[in-house]
């Protein structure tokens, strides 16, 4: 897939439905919250001169979304930021704890995935490989490297005055690290890992066609 490439609206919900195994009524539900998720970014604005990272660039979009009628383009980030997004929400995480996230690991996200996206699929999947590097108590993964989006919480508290309730980890060794770093007894984490999903979309995304807008 090329980084320098982008999708229509179309593209990539189509892409998305076909990554979660969407049809029927379960694709009009997605459409309805990949819809909500983009008001959403779009409703927060931005503030390049923000201390914050997610007041400084969008979660979805590379810049300001044009207004109505100019039709916006994804790149392949994107369009994976709003599939990993819809995975957040169905776990349970509110809509705008998910877009909050979303922009706060952007830079790391967005590495890591142009990362991953340039490794050979037959080697990172290679079932034998992942069996070899097992180690006891290590996370099972289906994969030899693998990307984990680690949430620690949702909420402001004062249990984390580092106030990163969330990081892109890539590899065990640097989720063992952050977990150590930033866990509480009791408060607990949340993480995803994220590279199969990753490379079943930017295939899925090669599969699509743009749709001419007024069809």
């Amino acid at each position: 897939i090329s980084m320098r490439q982008h999708y229509k609206r179309n593209q990539v919900e189509e892409a998305i439905f076909r990554t979660l195994g969407a049809q029927g009524a379960r694709v009009d539900e997605l459409k309805f919250r990949l819809k909500r998720l983009l008001v959403t970014d779009r409703r927060f604005g931005t503030n390049v001169k923000s201390d914050e990272e997610e007041d400084r660039h969008f979660a979805f979009f590379s810049q300001k979304p044009p207004g109505s009628g100019i039709e916006v383009m994804f790149a392949p980030y994107e369009a994976f930021a709003l599939l990993a997004a819809i995975m957040l929400l169905e776990h349970g995480l509110p809509q705008s704890g998910v877009v909050k996230v979303m922009r706060r690991v952007r830079k790391q996200f967005e590495a890591a995935h142009a990362e991953t996206l340039k490794k050979d699929p037959n080697k990172l999947f290679d079932q034998k490989a992942i069996l070899a590097q097992a180690k006891p108590g290590m996370i099972a993964t289906n994969n030899t490297d693998p990307v984990f989006l680690v949430i620690v919480r949702l909420t402001d508290s004062a249990v984390d005055p580092s106030g990163s309730p969330a990081a892109v980890c890539r590899g065990h060794e640097e989720l063992a690290a952050f977990w150590k770093r930033h866990s509480v007894p009791g408060t607990g984490m949340t993480f995803f890992e994220f590279v199969g999903p990753m490379h079943k979309l930017a295939a899925n995304l090669q599969k699509t066609t743009p749709v001419k807008r007024g069809r």
